[in-house]
């Protein structure tokens, strides 16, 4: 059964900073009794009870599992699907299955890089992408000013705003962008982890911090209250 046209017609490939979706449009033969080719090969992945994603990101803490989604669906049996991890022109088989399961904190050698899908026929097609495996940045609990501070000033001091990010990722190249929340308005400081910020009246305020990665995972902590006494109105 020849489920690829004769001319191996090529996949058109659209490559996202996350992951790779693999699309192919087959010529469909003329003759009204023979299947139709496959329309589509997409690669996606998944961890925990989380459903497949061509958001081909993974935690280095869980195990997870790729695999081809093939359509239409009905042609999915009748292909052969090889994962390979592909290195210096070199290609080293993994395993011959629909999917496969991997654990991100082993060697990068057991990552899957590249993907070949055969028919009965001995066509071929071959897909290559990357498994981008990313720790999520953290914030630690302590903060100036902690929750329940109060700050002696007036509308015109600036009062110290800090905070530590931590991201394991750091050595390879990842990159950590923080926003500050003041009573519900955002501030983008990038990298900074400690600001100062006049403007506050008397009363009560309160304040969060979100960090990104370059991968959008984020981490963020609970809104914290701090009170504000104008030491100017008190005289």
């Amino acid at each position: 059964m020849n489920l690829f046209n004769r001319s191996i017609s090529p996949f058109f490939v659209i490559t996202a900073i996350f992951g790779v979706f693999l699309i192919g449009c087959l010529d469909a033969p003329g003759y009204p009794d023979t299947l139709q080719p496959v329309e589509a090969i997409t690669v996606m992945v998944k961890q925990k009870d989380n459903s497949y994603s061509t958001l081909l990101k993974v935690n280095p803490s869980d195990s997870a599992t790729i695999k081809a989604s093939v359509s239409p669906e009905k042609y999915q049996d009748d292909l052969t699907y090889e994962w390979f991890f592909s290195s210096d022109g070199k290609d080293s088989l993994l395993i011959s299955a629909q999917q496969y399961k991997f654990y991100p904190t082993r060697l990068a050698e057991s990552i899957p890089n590249k993907l070949i899908v055969s028919d009965r026929d001995g066509n071929h097609q071959s897909f290559e992408f990357t498994v981008i495996v990313n720790t999520p940045p953290k914030l630690l609990p302590s903060t100036i000013p902690d929750n329940g501070d109060t700050l002696y000033g007036s509308v015109e001091s600036a009062f110290l705003f800090e905070w530590v990010s931590m991201d394991t990722d750091f050595n390879n190249g990842d990159t950590v962008f923080h926003t500050l929340e003041i009573d519900g308005k955002a501030y983008d400081v990038g990298i900074l982890q400690q600001v100062k910020q006049s403007g506050f009246n008397a009363g009560e305020h309160k304040f969060r911090i979100i960090v990104r990665d370059l991968y959008g995972d984020m981490d963020s902590l609970s809104y914290k209250k701090f009170y504000v006494v104008d030491t100017l109105e008190a005289k």
